[in-house]
């Protein structure tokens, strides 16, 4: 039986054996990465078993076998603690511009890595992804949406939202974007009702978006045959 989506880190951490020691030579960091293939970085590890730095791949070029990893570049990533939330590691990896985060225990003992992989497996669970239906996107002032307005306009036509959640406005700071899943894909009613409250429809994704466009090419054509 699979676990509920969590926010915690700790239940996404993976490559728990996947380590070196600053003393392990080139050579066995090459071993490790072909063993590891999907990975881009392994943790660097003490002897106590505390999380020291995170060792880049590409270090490895053009580099003697025999040279000790913690003699080459490495990147001083502070470690996610385990109670650490998804958010701090997707905010981690976008600032580091890395696809793996290590994560500790709160004695700073090495537990293992969150990937990317991980992240978009737990994001298309939470994200409703695998769900047949439609995807949404609106556009409102920060000060003007209600979610519980947009779910009464759903609910009204017997449409259920699977997941919700905003995004930043890539140009106007006092607007959002709403990214919604829903169960249908037949919206034409709710789209309307939506537009009537002040909704931007920015997307459209799904069988519906045909629908709409069909819609708006025959709406175009009475309004020029009543000119």
């Amino acid at each position: 039986m699979s676990r509920p989506p969590t926010l915690r880190v700790s239940n996404l951490v993976r490559y728990q054996q996947a380590y070196l020691s600053p003393e392990a030579p080139a050579s066995q960091a090459r071993q490790s990465f072909r063993r590891y293939p999907r990975l881009y970085h392994l943790p660097l590890v003490d002897a106590e078993g505390r999380y020291v730095a995170l060792f880049p791949k590409r270090s490895l070029l053009q580099v003697p076998p025999e040279t000790p990893v913690q003699n080459l570049p490495h990147k001083e990533i502070t470690p996610l603690p385990s109670y650490a939330t998804i958010y701090d590691a997707l905010q981690a990896m976008e600032l580091h511009k890395i696809p793996e985060v290590p994560v500790v225990s709160e004695e700073g003992r090495h537990l293992g890595l969150v990937t990317t992989d991980s992240l978009v497996r737990w994001w298309s669970r939470l994200g409703a992804v695998q769900e047949p239906g439609a995807v949404i996107i609106l556009e409102s002032y920060l000060h003007d949406y209600s979610l519980a307005e947009i779910a009464q306009i759903f609910e009204a036509e017997d449409i259920r939202i699977l997941s919700a959640y905003l995004l930043r406005h890539d140009s106007d700071l006092q607007k959002t974007y709403i990214v919604l899943k829903v169960n249908q894909i037949y919206l034409s009613r709710a789209i309307d009702l939506l537009e009537r409250k002040g909704y931007r429809i920015v997307s459209l994704q799904g069988d519906q978006l045909m629908e709409k466009n069909a819609r708006d090419h025959l709406e175009a054509l009475l309004r020029y045959l009543k000119m």
